[in-house]
């Protein structure tokens, strides 16, 4: 029968048999061997845990210190595609032209007549010359039959170097992004309008608002004008059917002088149907 004694280091299991030629069961013997095999992987295990707690603490003290960036925050913002505003708007150009709609027109005015406050009988002739300031206006006249249903005054200044190119330049003094855009009485003859006095101008109706004389390029840039044709201060006025509109262009805290020629690049007041 099996006994146990304190000698013994573990569990001596009974032979099923009786050992042949002086061999004896070795199964006894390896338990040690196998509980040291267990703590070794046991120890990598521990070591391994604590590796990669140490790596996750530097990684996210990494993340938190002052150390510089992959990309700036404007670099990152100058990687990323851009939206437009009006993606459609050249294919839908394109489409227009190709059934051949109808468009909105930039319309030249049919007269353009200076009138002096500080010289209220002076006489002026229309012309191309456009003088403003705190004493002189511009009396502007439109005469179209418009197929668009709104219209809308515009101060169109072209690209600096698309001036240069065409030999046409403004000088201007003062704050020029508010000159204001009166309504007139309309006569009934409209040659009256090309030639008058301070004291013998249509009378004021009404401001249909402000425009602003500065680059075209650079207005689009801006995104608070994005759009601005569809809401004020832009003058806008209904132009169906066979319409006249004389208008009075006065800027009381500028001087801005320059000849509106009829041609390209624009450089000017100018009536613009609404789409």
């Amino acid at each position: 029968m099996p006994g146990t004694s304190s000698d013994t280091l573990g569990y001596t299991r009974l032979m099923s048999s009786a050992p042949e030629d002086g061999l004896e069961d070795e199964s006894g013997l390896k338990a040690p061997a196998t509980t040291h095999s267990l703590r070794s992987r046991m120890l990598v295990s521990v070591l391994m845990t604590l590796l990669a707690i140490y790596a996750a603490a530097a990684f996210h003290l990494s993340v938190l210190s002052d150390s510089p960036l992959l990309f700036r925050p404007r670099e990152i913002e100058a990687r990323l595609r851009m939206a437009l505003p009006s993606p459609n708007l050249d294919k839908g150009r394109d489409i227009m032209d190709k059934k051949n709609y109808k468009s909105p027109w930039m319309l030249f005015p049919g007269s353009m007549t200076r009138v002096n406050a500080a010289e209220p009988d002076m006489i002026y002739y229309s012309g191309a010359s456009v003088v403003l300031s705190p004493t002189d206006s511009m009396i502007y006249h439109w005469r179209l039959n418009s197929t668009w249903p709104m219209c809308y005054i515009t101060a169109w200044v072209s690209a600096a170097e698309d001036l240069i190119a065409a030999h046409k330049s403004y000088s201007s003094e003062g704050n020029v992004t508010a000159i204001e855009i009166w309504n007139l009485t309309s006569p009934d003859d409209s040659k009256t309008l090309k030639s008058m006095s301070w004291n013998t101008r249509p009378a004021r109706v009404s401001l249909l608002g402000t425009v602003n004389f500065t680059s075209v390029k650079t207005q689009r840039g801006v995104e608070d004008l994005i759009g601005q044709e569809l809401r004020a201060p832009t003058p806008r006025f209904g132009c169906l059917g066979d319409t006249k509109i004389t208008v009075e262009v006065a800027c009381t805290a500028c001087r801005l002088e320059f000849d509106q020629i009829f041609s390209t690049p624009a450089l000017g007041f100018e009536l613009m149907q609404l789409g």
